[in-house]
Order: C-alpha cells, then sequence, then structure tokens
C-alpha cells in the first residue's frame, strides 16, 4: 500500500522526467531533435494539469542557463537556432496567456525596463532608412534577447532565497567552465565551436574559449560573474573548504584571463579582487600592505618559476604588443564618428555599421564576408540608432551605475553590495573591448542579475516584502 499511494502521488512528477530525458536524447542523438521539445511542452499543458506558474518559473530559468552553452545545444547543421531562441517564444507565450502576473516585482525597476524598450523602438524606427534590413532585423532581435533576459532576471530572482539558488547553481556551472580553461590551456584542444580551431596565430592553440567563439568573450564572461562567484563561495560554513574555494576560484579566473591575453579583462578582475579585499576588510592601509604584501611574496618566491615567467611575460605583452589591433580600433572608431555626424545623429540603420565599417576599411563594396565589428558598444549604438535609440541606453546604464554607486556606498562598501557595480564596470570594460557586444548573451544576464540584485537589497528592501 505505501509503494501504491507513493506512486500515485509522484506519477507526474515520474511521466515528467521520463517524457523530459526523453526529448533531452532525442536532442542529442537525432537531427532536428530540438524540433520534439514543443510538442513536449504543448502534450504537457494538455495531458498532465500542472501548477503553470511554477512551471514556467522554472522555464525561465532553463532559458537562463541554457544561454551559457549557446549554439551547443543547437541543431545540427544550423548551430544559430539553439535550445535558448526555441524556449524565449515558448516562454513569452506561456507567460502571457498562462500565468497570473505580478506586476509589483518591477514596481521599482520598471524605468529600466521602459528605458531599454525605448532603445529597441528607437532602433525598430531606423528601418524606415536603413539600407541592409535584413541586418536590421538581426541586430533588433538581439536587441530583444536583451531586453527579456533583463525581464527574466528582475521578474523572477525576486528574494534572496531565489538569488541564492541561482548563485549555487551558477558557482558550479563557473567552475566547470574552468576546468574547460584549464584543460584547453594545458592540452591545446577545444570544443566544437570554439574559434580557436579556426583562428592561425601563434598563441591561439592554447588560449582558452570555454562554451564561447572567441578568447576576449571568455574573458568577459569570467570577469562579469567573478564577484557573484566569489560572494557565494564566501558563504560557505567550513571554513577551510570556503578559503580553499576562493583561492582555487580566483588563482584559476586571474591564470585563465592572462591566457586570453585581454588587457581590459586583466585590468577589471584585479580591480574586482582589490573592491572585494577591501569591502572584506574595511581598511585602506589593511589592503594595501595585504595585497603589496602577498604580491612581493609571489614574485620573490617563483620569479624563477618558468611558469610565472611565462605568465608575466605574456601580461607585458598584452599590454605593449598590440600595436597593430589598437591603431585599426582608433581607425574604426574615427570611421564610425564620421558616419554619425554624416547620418545628422539620425543613425544609419540598426545592424548596418558593421556593413559600413567594412566599405570603409576595403575601400569598396564585397558580395560576401561584408562584416567588420566595430569594436565598440556606445559607438555601435549611436551608429546604428542615433541619439533617438542612444539617449535611452545610455539613460540606462548611467542609472543602474548611480543606483550601484548609492547602494555600495550606503552599506558603507562592502563586498557583497559591491556586486552589481563591479558587474557594471565589468561591462563597460566588455563594451569597449569585444568586437561586437549586442550578442553575448551572458552580459545581459550579468546585467540582468546586476539589477535583480539592486531591486532586491536596494530598491525595495523594505518596501514591498514577497513571500511566495
Amino acid at each position: 500500500m505505501p509503494t501504491i499511494n507513493w506512486l500515485q502521488t509522484h506519477i507526474k512528477s515520474g511521466l515528467f522526467i521520463l517524457g523530459l530525458t526523453f526529448v533531452l536524447q532525442a536532442c542529442v542523438f537525432f537531427p532536428y531533435g530540438f524540433l520534439v521539445l514543443p510538442l513536449f511542452l504543448i502534450t504537457i499543458i494538455i495531458f498532465l494539469p500542472i501548477n503553470m506558474g511554477k512551471f514556467v518559473t522554472a522555464l525561465s530559468f532553463v532559458i537562463i542557463f541554457s544561454g551559457f552553452f549557446g549554439s551547443y545545444l543547437g541543431i545540427p547543421g544550423n548551430e544559430n537556432i539553439f535550445l535558448f531562441r526555441l524556449l524565449i517564444p515558448i516562454h513569452l507565450f506561456l507567460f502571457l496567456f498562462f500565468v497570473k502576473k505580478d506586476w509589483l516585482r518591477l514596481r521599482y525597476v520598471k524605468a529600466f525596463l521602459f528605458l531599454f524598450i525605448a532603445f529597441l523602438i528607437g532602433m525598430m524606427a531606423t528601418g524606415f532608412w536603413a539600407p541592409q534590413l535584413g541586418q536590421s532585423i538581426r541586430y533588433l532581435y538581439f536587441i530583444f534577447e536583451w531586453l527579456y533576459v533583463i525581464f527574466l532576471c528582475v521578474y523572477y530572482v525576486r528574494n534572496e532565497k531565489i538569488y541564492h539558488q541561482f548563485a549555487k547553481w551558477l558557482t558550479v556551472l563557473y567552475i566547470g567552465i574552468l576546468m574547460i580553461g584549464v584543460w584547453e590551456c594545458l592540452t591545446g584542444n577545444h570544443l566544437s565551436q570554439s574559434g580557436s580551431l579556426f583562428y592561425e596565430t601563434t598563441t591561439s592553440a592554447f588560449q582558452p574559449t570555454g562554451f564561447q567563439f572567441n578568447t576576449n568573450d571568455f574573458a568577459s564572461l569570467l570577469t562579469i560573474f567573478f564577484p557573484i562567484v566569489i560572494m557565494h563561495i564566501f558563504t560557505w560554513k567550513r571554513k577551510l573548504i570556503m578559503l580553499s574555494g576562493l583561492l582555487s576560484v580566483g588563482s584559476l579566473s586571474l591564470y585563465l584571463v592572462i591566457m586570453t591575453n585581454s588587457r581590459l579583462a586583466m585590468v577589471v578582475l584585479i580591480l574586482e579582487i582589490f573592491i572585494l579585499l577591501f569591502g572584506w576588510s574595511k581598511i585602506w592601509s589593511f589592503v594595501a600592505v595585504y595585497v603589496l604584501g602577498i604580491g612581493a611574496l609571489l614574485v620573490s618566491t617563483f620569479h624563477a618559476s618558468d611558469f610565472v615567467q611565462k605568465l608575466l611575460g605574456m601580461v607585458a605583452n598584452s599590454f605593449t604588443d598590440k600595436g597593430d589591433s589598437t591603431t585599426e580600433r582608433m581607425q574604426m572608431y574615427y570611421a564610425s564618428w564620421d558616419m554619425i555626424k554624416q547620418s545628422n545623429f539620425m543613425g544609419i540603420g540598426a545592424g548596418n555599421l558593421p556593413i559600413r565599417l567594412d566599405e570603409y576599411m576595403y575601400g569598396f563594396e564585397r558580395v560576401s564576408d561584408n562584416y567588420w565589428a566595430p569594436h565598440n558598444y556606445w559607438l555601435e549604438a549611436l551608429a546604428n540608432g542615433g541619439l533617438l535609440a542612444f539617449i535611452p541606453l545610455l539613460a540606462f546604464f548611467i542609472g543602474y551605475h548611480i543606483f550601484a554607486i548609492r547602494y555600495w556606498v550606503k552599506e558603507k562598501y562592502s563586498a557583497a553590495s559591491a556586486i552589481p557595480l563591479l558587474i557594471g564596470i565589468a561591462f563597460v570594460a566588455a563594451s569597449i573591448g569585444l568586437s561586437s557586444t549586442i550578442d553575448k548573451r551572458h552580459l545581459s544576464l550579468g546585467i540582468g542579475i546586476g539589477l535583480a540584485l539592486l531591486n532586491i537589497r536596494y530598491l525595495e528592501k523594505g518596501r514591498i516584502q514577497h513571500d511566495d
């Protein structure tokens, strides 16, 4: 009898797990197996009466975490269609028509969402004069992805308990990504979608990319989530394990960022470590002595090591041996500014700047491969959408950083309160360090979580209580 009662109680969960297992197997082993997923979800809705609110909430976090894997969860032969993009329209449909909405969750962040919507609308307006409408539609979709990820974060990461669960699973994933990065550096092997398999340089073979395409993207992922992971590890109750985790994750993150040769990421990671140490110590002089003392000890102890000398040499080369890259970027910046002025600050059309830059850099229009990344998110937004789109975008990020700084100061510079600010700093560095920013899902997730934290710990604190 107890066995029968247990089966009756858990039959729905068992059928769901069995069906999900079948769907995952189909996704992995069969071409176009992902087409089974929408049918599976529709079947669940029709034949298994479930708590739709909880189901959509769970789907939200599946979307968030599937974004880390990108095309690795894609349809074979068409990696642009992957799980993250398949689930967004399904989630949107279920959220709009099957879930009771609680708009109070967005009460103190709705201004940020409206600003980002205004950014999207401003970009859409440029479609009337954009020369390449296909590029505009592609760019607008990426903006929508950003908006939806930010919405998912602030709507569903609504209290400390949920944030703690999110940070726990993010930490597990982050450590796994670190392991993949170390494996790449030691063996020279890479995952199937890594750009290091296509680049032909003297260093790319042993540079980590993880689930990203290139090394700079990988470095930006490490830096934007580093403070969340470190602060979660800091909450571990066993001090020995906690200290070992802090040292291991911190050391491996620094090592992998150095291996990417990303200058801005190195600066950001060092700044993050310094600010977190300051938040823990609360005394500037102690932090300065501590950091300088540890640094001097490491250098004096391991300077003779070939490994350390190699790392120091890579750091030096990252800042001194990129003259051609810097010159090329400055040339693109000047060209972008000229196009902005020629458009009378109305924009040349969403997503069209790379095409125009390609024509500028080569001196003529090409039939194929005509894409030249601008390497600056802010110039790209201004050139694509003009002031109509750029002003709300700029207001969004200025407002974000103002609230992040105010929260940090109000909490007397504690390490935990520095997380939103450090995420913002990491994003700004990535926005001028990466070839393109708008298609990087991990950056939108970082900003979304930073905004959710501000909502939970600063904007809502003491004003709204969410028990569910």
